[in-house]
């Protein structure tokens, strides 16, 4: 840290030695615009080694590189692992955060008592606070995130492949080679569909298919949680409600449930979530007086609206993206003891709970059934069977169980061996 302070000491000394005025204003405006400039980072990196000295010693740590913001009105997979590692005994979990939107931290938030949130720009620090942890293990899933590796020099990597490349920002080349590297050199690849594993296997130290899980001990109490307001006031101009929650996004059928809504006035279709990238007010969905969209809402919320449906629904379109797509939002219905009905997606397939529709038509029918059979025990008592099968508790064991078996990766991630691995 010291050594960058006096660094831009020089350099902004330099310039006033050589009356390079406009470059030694230049730089200090740049510096200015800096999230965290020198002094700054300074009293960042006291704070988190005031949290966090002597926390990780003796213990397994999970480190995750930043990907979403922890407080993003999308509770997705890197959270609930997080989460679900944290309570795993003498283990410490720190998420690390980019400050994209959500997050606003300086050093470190606590989350729990064994789950913080890290400032990401202080990653350079974690080495030395790790240095007396037990084991060290980094699990990331954005391949970007492979420079983090020479900083935090992990015993163990896990990448998680979620979903197809092409889905995530930035694709290029660059994130198609990095991609093949992690697949060569983590210790553990983690599949989330069958798509992805079968893709993975031929070149993966060691791969494993572990598909998106849920929150049971959360979704199972919505029968005992107030209905959210603003979804219970629409919901009670209407025989019954069929709901979604989630991004909104062009993997969703707008024209199927523009049919669907259609052909039914006296239902309410109630969707809760983002509009991720502007499809929603094209849709055309919006204007039918039985549609009703929520802006996204926390994640504490959640069990309030999906207290208020009668049938739960997934209705993606079927394309590459969706064909490698394991919804978390599946769980947490099943949890809550919800009929489901999905589209013919690949990962929705493997459970008896859920019914699968065809056609808009189909849909129709299909969600008849359902909402005559949303009392009945067997089907309820089927949902929590499949439920409590697929816990993030249970997948995160499952993980930690192959990761103790595989066989240790090469020295690839130490800073020594950086050069030649950026070259592959």
């Amino acid at each position: 840290m010291f050594s960058r302070i006096g660094r831009l000491v020089r350099r902004l000394s330099s310039h006033l030695l050589h009356l390079r005025f406009a470059a030694f204003f230049g730089e200090l405006k740049a510096l200015s615009r800096r999230p965290l400039n020198a002094l700054q980072a300074l009293r960042h990196a006291r704070e988190l080694r005031k949290l966090l000295g002597g926390r990780a010693a003796g213990r397994r740590v999970v480190v995750f590189p930043p990907t979403l913001d922890w407080h993003l009105p999308l509770y997705q997979r890197p959270q609930q692992l997080a989460r679900a590692y944290s309570e795993k005994e003498n283990t410490l979990v720190l998420y690390l955060t980019a400050n994209s939107a959500y997050d606003h931290v300086r050093s470190a938030e606590a989350l729990g008592e064994t789950l913080f949130l890290v400032n990401a720009a202080l990653a350079r620090e974690l080495s030395t606070l790790l240095a007396d942890a037990a084991e060290t293990i980094v699990s990331l899933s954005w391949t970007v995130n492979r420079r983090y590796l020479p900083l935090l020099r992990p015993d163990r990597v896990i990448y998680e492949y979620i979903d197809e490349l092409e889905i995530f920002d930035g694709y290029d080349r660059t994130m198609r080679r990095d991609h093949r590297f992690l697949l060569r050199h983590a210790d553990l690849t983690v599949c989330t569909a069958r798509t992805l594993f079968d893709k993975a296997r031929p070149l993966a130290r060691r791969a494993i298919y572990s598909p998106n899980a849920g929150d049971y001990a959360f979704f199972s109490k919505v029968s005992d949680t107030t209905p959210a307001e603003e979804a219970a006031d629409a919901a009670a101009r209407f025989s019954c409600t069929l709901g979604y929650y989630g991004a909104l996004a062009k993997w969703f059928d707008y024209s199927l449930l523009l049919e669907a809504a259609g052909a039914r006035p006296d239902w309410l279709f109630l969707l809760v979530g983002m509009d991720y990238d502007g499809s929603l007010p094209e849709s055309g969905l919006l204007s039918l007086p039985n549609v009703r969209w929520i802006p996204p809402q926390p994640y504490e919320r959640l069990p309030s609206f999906l207290r208020v449906f009668d049938l739960a629904m997934i209705p993606f379109v079927l394309n590459e993206i969706t064909r490698s797509t394991s919804p978390v939002k599946l769980f947490e219905y099943m949890a809550a003891e919800k009929p489901i009905l999905c589209s013919r997606m690949s990962e929705c397939r493997r459970y008896r709970s859920v019914a699968l529709y065809a056609d808009a038509k189909d849909f129709l029918r299909k969600a008849e059934i359902l909402l005559k059979h949303r009392s009945d025990p067997a089907y309820r008592a089927l949902l929590r069977e499949e439920a409590l099968e697929n816990t993030w508790a249970a997948r995160t064991d499952e993980i930690l169980r192959s990761l103790e078996s595989a066989p240790r990766s090469d020295a690839v991630f130490r800073p020594m061996s950086i050069k030649k691995a950026v070259s592959e």
